[in-house]
């Protein structure tokens, strides 16, 4: 294989593939990227067996062939080569050679028949959203997929396709987020399917411009095309909760509370709180009501008021701090509502207007107050 390349139209495209790259190695190959060289066209695949991403790019051809580099060694010597064109050159055992206008530097690679082959997928269902929605919902809805891999149905976000409406879950079993858009229409397809959070992060990287993305669907796999680049990825085949029996309907304490005197409160108040459980009690009245903390580890405590409309019995109910924190970050509105019913039952937080053909919904569980 021999082609060559500029520079900097290079890197762009080993950066795009290498977000792939595995965390934890289950086969020593995927730490590569594979080079694969067609006439003018180079094609970069990297995965992680659950997750694939291609991309191509236009080169000058010299010999087709292919060969898998080390991802950390080709990246960080493409990023420090002087500008201008490179030459990559290698056999089929996996030697390689890279040319600048000074430099020459032996890589060692694999041969690239020893990557992992595209997945073989058919029966796709198309489903196109616009990039504006689509980003916007993974955006609202990623912060409560959870990172517990002894819950591998809730380590995505549910994607639930309907004629008119389309709908975002997640939730971690402390938290859940419920993103619905009702402008959406799809005569074509019907259903829903776990998408990995891996995925989810790779496709926000694309979605800023304006247009539409298509998302094809089957059984196992979902993909998406971005121009050039194509990422490939196993769908989470497990049983996602039945979040709806979980959103109370009947919650009657409510507070109304603005969204930056209620964070900088929070602020100041979790500096002083355990910084395992980051338990924070909130006592409702209306009387007054405040923001506490005590941390018997460090024999530090916090106590501050806080300003807010609250109708409904008094309560002292806890939460964590960190939680919450993260859920009104993620209101759009000057104004926050909060509905609460027990101190054992969940907190319904919403934005004081939703947008127009919205329904935006956030719960947050109780945590037990320390005595």
């Amino acid at each position: 294989m021999q082609f060559s390349v500029d520079k900097k139209i290079l890197l762009s495209h080993i950066q795009k593939v290498s977000k792939v790259s595995p965390a934890r190695l289950t086969m020593p190959i995927l730490n590569s990227i594979l080079f694969e060289v067609k006439d003018n066209q180079l094609t970069l695949r990297s995965s992680d067996i659950e997750i694939t991403m291609n991309t191509i790019l236009p080169v000058k051809g010299i010999e087709n062939g292919s060969i898998a580099l080390p991802t950390r060694i080709i990246f960080d010597i493409v990023n420090e080569a002087e500008e201008g064109d490179l030459i990559i050159t290698s056999d089929t055992e996996g030697s390689s050679t890279l040319k600048t206008g000074k430099g020459v530097f032996e890589i060692m690679g694999r041969p690239g028949d020893e990557f992992p082959t595209l997945p073989k997928i058919t029966n796709f269902n198309d489903v196109e959203i616009e990039n504006s929605t689509l980003r916007r919902m993974i955006q609202k809805t990623i912060i409560a997929v959870s990172k517990d891999e002894l819950k591998p149905a809730l380590m995505g976000m549910l994607l639930q396709i309907r004629k008119n409406e389309l709908r975002t879950i997640a939730t971690d079993g402390h938290r859940l987020v419920c993103m619905i858009r009702k402008d959406f229409h799809n005569e074509e397809y019907e259903g829903e399917v776990i998408i990995p959070v891996k995925f989810l992060n790779l496709l926000l990287g694309y979605l800023d411009s304006e247009g539409t993305t298509l998302l094809s669907i089957s059984e196992n796999h979902i993909k998406v095309e971005l121009d050039s680049t194509v990422i490939f990825s196993r769908i989470i085949d497990e049983h996602f909760p039945d979040y709806e029996s979980v959103i109370p309907k009947d919650n009657d304490r409510i507070i109304n509370a603005d969204v930056n005197s209620l964070l900088a409160t929070l602020r100041r108040v979790i500096i002083f709180a355990n910084k395992t459980t980051h338990q924070i009690s909130l006592s409702l009245s209306k009387k007054g009501s405040k923001i506490s903390t005590t941390n018997q580890e460090s024999g530090t405590s916090a106590d501050e008021e806080i300003d807010i409309e609250y109708i409904g019995d008094d309560m002292v109910v806890g939460y964590n701090a960190e939680y919450l924190k993260e859920i009104l970050r993620n209101i759009d509105t000057n104004n926050v509502v909060m509905k609460l019913k027990s101190i054992i039952s969940a907190c319904l937080i919403l934005p004081d207007e939703q947008q127009e053909n919205e329904d935006f919904t956030m719960l947050l569980m109780p945590i037990r107050l320390n005595e």
